[in-house]
């Protein structure tokens, strides 16, 4: 049995993601932690900036609903502000 098989699920999930070294530093940095990843990487402040550039550029709420996973009300508020 290897080191990370012993280890709980969470960490074994990671470790194949990350590496075992990768995920000794997450466990060690953030141990007992609740940590909760937001759904998107990019900033909505950039996200917004982003999708207000593409509609410039002649691009329909449609299209960037699709390209960026938004709601066609979302595209609409990002474009009211």
């Amino acid at each position: 049995m290897t080191e990370s098989q012993r280890w709980q699920q969470i960490y074994q999930e990671l470790a194949e993601i990350i590496g075992e070294q990768n995920t000794k530093k997450v466990f060690k940095e953030f141990r007992g932690s609740t940590v909760n990843f937001p759904l998107r990487l990019v900033r909505r402040d950039v996200l917004q900036q982003q999708v207000r550039a593409d509609f410039a550029t002649g691009l329909k709420i449609h299209q960037l609903s699709l390209k960026y996973d938004l709601a066609e009300r979302t595209v609409r508020n990002y474009l009211k502000q």
